[in-house]
């Protein structure tokens, strides 16, 4: 089977010197290859890169043998890319760590120290089978630092393999269809997902399976009663709804069966403000990211900037965050920007900034009520629900 780019190779581990001795190895059996020194900068990678296959050590803090560390970061990247091959190296722990991460879906497994011939024998066997289409980078890996998110990631995975209905709230922008995608994926029943948009909606589909529905507030009395049916129906499809409005808000605004069947569990998204430790990790996953994606070097990130970013409003969250980076490579400095706080004050200086914080403002001061909201900007609801879509709220 022949491919016109090289292939590209992920090596994951924290020793700089057995890092060194790949990359020379690869390099000279024509292989291209990144590394990685822990799971963050492996997700960073995978997201950026188009890999062909990883090497995945399985400890990477100092002291680490149980391959617990390297088991984690397994499975994330497998929920990135479900056909990706892992080839686990394992030194302390062993062979019986490994077995388990081949359960888990690694393709492999070699012992340090490595063969290099086998070593190279196996990569190419695993390669030949890769297909014609390369499957492309994707950006959207979930970077996890804070323990607020950590927590609600944890209980996210351990309800995954369950048929349980979930609703995730949160403001925009903060991760919520990330996570809904991470448990389908992780689900008994992966498989397609049906996106379902509240406010556009005119009947359920008929099909069953995984059903994503965004706003699901806005969905119509009439469907709410029918999206209760399904969900008591013992072959009815997987739920997962995500709303702006927590608990007590849908509380007020869902069919009381709905919120019955569909709220037995809701995970609460904090806003990124709340959660300065992915701020950090954040930023540095969409620096490296942005400067790979434009050609660019990353900008400098030093304290002070780093206590400017987490100090910081961020209107739309995660996309705010991500905005804010990408504008910092293209300029290669990280300038004031427009919505940051000054004093107790956020400034907008742009006309599509300033429509963006009317509708905001007008949105939280009713609670997310759209009719009310509507009728304070003088708006029509559809209309209302245009801007919301084009600003992502």
């Amino acid at each position: 089977m022949q491919h016109d780019e090289k292939p590209l190779l992920l090596f994951v581990d924290d020793d700089p010197d057995v890092q060194s001795a790949a990359r020379l190895l690869f390099r000279h059996r024509g292989l291209d290859i990144v590394c990685a020194h822990d799971a963050q900068a492996a997700l960073t990678q995978l997201a950026t890169h188009t890999i062909d296959l990883v090497l995945l050590d399985l400890n990477y803090s100092r002291g680490a043998t149980s391959g617990a560390e390297g088991l984690a970061l397994l499975k994330d990247m497998l929920v990135l890319r479900p056909e990706l091959p892992v080839v686990v190296v394992t030194g302390h722990s062993g062979v019986t760590i490994a077995v388990s991460a081949m359960r888990a879906g690694a393709r492999d497994f070699v012992m340090k120290p490595w063969n290099n011939q086998r070593l190279m024998t196996l990569i190419e066997r695993i390669l030949a089978s890769r297909p014609v289409e390369r499957r492309t980078a994707t950006e959207h890996a979930m970077i996890v630092a804070s323990a607020t998110l950590g927590q609600i990631l944890a209980e996210a995975d351990r309800l995954a393999p369950t048929r349980a209905p979930i609703i995730i709230c949160g403001p925009p922008g903060s991760g919520k269809t990330l996570l809904a995608r991470r448990i389908f994926s992780l689900s008994r029943d992966a498989g397609r997902e049906i996106l379902i948009r509240a406010e556009d909606c005119d009947a359920l589909p008929e099909e069953q399976g995984n059903w994503l529905i965004r706003n699901v507030e806005a969905l119509t009395p009439t469907l709410q009663r029918q999206l209760a049916d399904s969900l008591e129906k013992a072959d009815g499809p997987r739920v997962i709804a995500l709303s702006s409005f927590d608990r007590n808000g849908l509380e007020t605004r869902l069919d009381h069966r709905l919120m019955l069947n569909l709220g037995m569990v809701v995970l609460a998204v904090p806003p990124l403000d709340q959660r300065p430790d992915d701020i950090v990790a954040l930023t540095s996953h969409f620096s490296y990211y942005f400067a790979t994606r434009h050609g660019l070097p990353e900008p400098d990130v030093d304290d002070v900037c780093l206590t400017s970013l987490k100090t910081a409003v961020w209107p739309q969250n995660v996309r705010s965050l991500r905005a804010r980076v990408e504008r910092a490579v293209l300029t290669g400095t990280w300038q004031v920007s427009s919505m940051e706080r000054h004093g107790n004050a956020v400034v907008p200086t742009t006309l599509y900034e300033t429509e963006r914080l009317l509708i905001e403002t007008a949105l939280r001061k009713h609670g997310f009520n759209v009719t009310h909201a509507a009728r304070e900007l003088g708006l029509t609801r559809p209309a209302l629900y245009r801007r919301m879509a084009r600003y992502g709220l």
